[in-house]
């Protein structure tokens, strides 16, 4: 695995999927967590502020989705002297990205860190074996704060894609770290689900829902390095 030194100093326009494996789990009905119909998806998203984007992530990247988010809100808070009011941020996460909206039993019981590092064209360079680094809230201002408690606090609407927990339970029952759940990835998928986050909504397919926040006046911006 590579380690990145200046690693936001540039963004590109393009998303990269994440590769298919043999059996993913279909996009059906939540055993667990909710997953938003379109119309759902449409009402969750509605808003009225002034700048509106959209950031898609398809890789963890040490969650640069995040500071992406960060910087948009510092940016036009503190650059352009709008209020809080009038920027709305959407992280969509898709590919492997989906596992950084899985909470800390989820990293810890199934191994995530490791699977996440042997995906190419990976970056995770902090220490996840045990939880999710960014499922809980930084020390320091909350300007510079850019785990997820943070930006919920400041009105950045967060979406997991539910197809890719799919390939990611693939994943799982490929690399043995089950934890117990059996070796069926509809219910290991399931069980995903089930681990998102508080605040986080999940979508059946993360680059549907950015098609559909384009339609609804948000602009688009890639995640990826």
């Amino acid at each position: 695995m590579s380690t990145r030194s200046g690693f936001l100093a540039t963004g590109t326009a393009s998303a990269v999927a994440l590769g298919s494996s043999s059996r993913v789990a279909a996009a059906a009905g939540p055993a667990g967590g909710t997953i938003l119909d379109e119309a759902a998806f449409r009402a969750n998203i509605a808003s009225g502020a002034k700048h509106r984007q959209a950031i898609g992530a398809a890789r963890v990247n040490d969650a640069a989705v995040f500071q992406f988010a960060m910087n948009t809100l510092n940016g036009f808070e503190s650059g352009w002297n709008e209020p809080p009011a009038n920027v709305q941020v959407a992280l969509v996460l898709f590919g492997s990205a989906c596992t950084l909206g899985l909470d800390d039993a989820a990293w810890h019981s199934h191994k995530l860190a490791d699977i996440v590092k042997r995906i190419p064209n990976e970056w995770l360079n902090v220490d996840a074996s045990e939880r999710n680094p960014w499922s809980r809230p930084g020390d320091g201002p909350p300007n510079r704060d850019k785990s997820i408690p943070a930006l919920l606090r400041r009105g950045v609407r967060i979406y997991v894609c539910n197809t890719a927990l799919g390939d990611f339970a693939n994943r799982i029952v490929a690399a043995g770290t089950t934890a117990g759940a059996g070796n069926d990835p509809f219910a290991i998928q399931a069980h995903l689900r089930e681990r998102v986050l508080p605040g986080l909504q999940i979508v059946p397919a993360g680059i549907s829902s950015v098609a559909v926040l384009q339609e609804n006046g948000y602009s688009y911006f890639s995640a990826a390095l």
